[in-house]
């Protein structure tokens, strides 16, 4: 329960914190009197909605041409036998995974940015044991977080994300920063907790405040817990973290033959 209003970064950061198991469903009352829902399993976001936000099937059919006949048949199939919707629509043909991966995140997104907007009071936590989102079904805190910050900002936040992807194929966790705002654009397929997202990135800002990277430049090191690259086009830095000696390596080669050619979109 919270008794302050939250924003964005806050809430995300209470979203990070369900008890264990972390499977259940946060219910989030606003200061207009509406309520709304995050759904998470392991710890992964599956699913917000708000009322405001619109029902996720009709965002289907506007985006993707599934009729609301077909989907609300999809619905009362999945209430029989208890199987999720998410890979029922894509059993059936209706929708391929990324199609499915970006009408989720959109809708989900949209959804906590509205509820942020309505000025959060309450955040009761609802555990239960059901299951079954496929794991790319879901997204990470660290993940929502960039992609509500991006949609924010009016940039694509899948093309963020598969810029971000392009340079780290999967070697490594990562975020993407927007110099000039220190704003976390795009997060790693690769897990990160919360703390760690805000920790990277306000060491990033501290290594970009003291000695700024021309464009396009990377810089490598190693600590005692592992490598580190980072890297700086335009506006935008990249910033990969691993363990792995030899994913270093890779990430290292990765960017020194990629980075001229690199493109992302840049902030207004």
């Amino acid at each position: 329960m919270t008794t302050a209003r939250l924003g964005l970064f806050a809430m995300f950061g209470r979203l990070a914190e369900p008890p264990e198991p972390r499977t259940g469903a946060w219910r989030i009352r606003t200061d207009d009197g509406r309520e709304g829902v995050v759904l998470m399993e392991a710890g992964r976001i599956c699913w917000a909605h708000h009322e405001l936000t619109g029902r996720l099937g009709d965002e289907i059919e506007r985006r993707h041409g599934v009729s609301r006949t077909a989907i609300e048949q999809v619905i009362r199939q999945c209430r029989e036998r208890r199987e999720p919707f998410t890979a029922s629509l894509i059993d059936h043909g209706y929708l391929t995974e990324p199609q499915l991966t970006s009408v989720l995140r959109d809708h989900t997104c949209r959804s906590i940015l509205l509820l942020v907007r309505s000025g959060i009071r309450d955040c009761e936590w609802l555990p239960h044991q059901a299951g079954g989102y496929a794991p790319w079904a879901t997204i990470s805190v660290a993940q929502a977080a960039c992609y509500c910050v991006a949609t924010v900002k009016g940039l694509a936040a899948d093309q963020l994300e598969a810029a971000l992807e392009d340079m780290l194929a999967g070697d490594a966790a990562g975020i993407l920063i927007h110099a000039g705002t220190r704003l976390p654009l795009a997060a790693s397929a690769v897990p990160m907790t919360w703390p760690q997202l805000r920790r990277w990135l306000g060491w990033a800002v501290r290594v970009e405040e003291r000695c700024p990277l021309p464009s396009p430049c990377y810089l490598a090191g190693r600590g005692q817990s592992g490598g580190w690259l980072m890297w700086r086009a335009g506006a935008m830095l990249g910033l990969a973290v691993t363990t792995s000696e030899d994913a270093q390596r890779r990430l290292v080669l990765r960017v020194a033959t990629r980075l001229a050619g690199w493109t992302v979109e840049q902030p207004a």
